[in-house]
């Protein structure tokens, strides 16, 4: 790995981190049962990390808008006319088409 992927990939891990460890108790870690943790948001994104490591800077820069807007409390999601899910829906759908594209050729 050169070191321009490098830093890619450490920045996006410290972002990630710092959107899900920010709203700890009611993040998507939270709603989907397990305990909030800071290992686990660690976990998730360092997962979140690897599996968009080698993406486009666009598609890794929505993927952050939408894990933002995700992991943000309900009332400010709201405001905007969508519930929450909904963005975290939409980063999914990117984060895992090219993987279905793959397993579908």
């Amino acid at each position: 790995m050169d070191i321009t992927t490098m830093t890619r990939c450490t920045v996006v891990f410290l972002i990630l981190v710092v959107i899900l460890g920010g709203n700890l108790e009611d993040n998507m870690i939270a709603r989907l049962g397990i305990t909030a943790s800071y290992g686990y948001a660690a976990g998730a994104a360092l997962i979140g990390t690897a599996l968009i490591a080698g993406r486009n800077i666009f598609i890794i820069a929505a993927i952050v808008m939408f894990s933002i807007s995700a992991n943000m409390p309900a009332d400010f999601s709201l405001n905007f006319g969508f519930d929450r899910d909904y963005y975290a829906g939409l980063m999914m759908a990117i984060v895992l088409q090219p993987f279905l594209v793959r397993v579908l050729e």
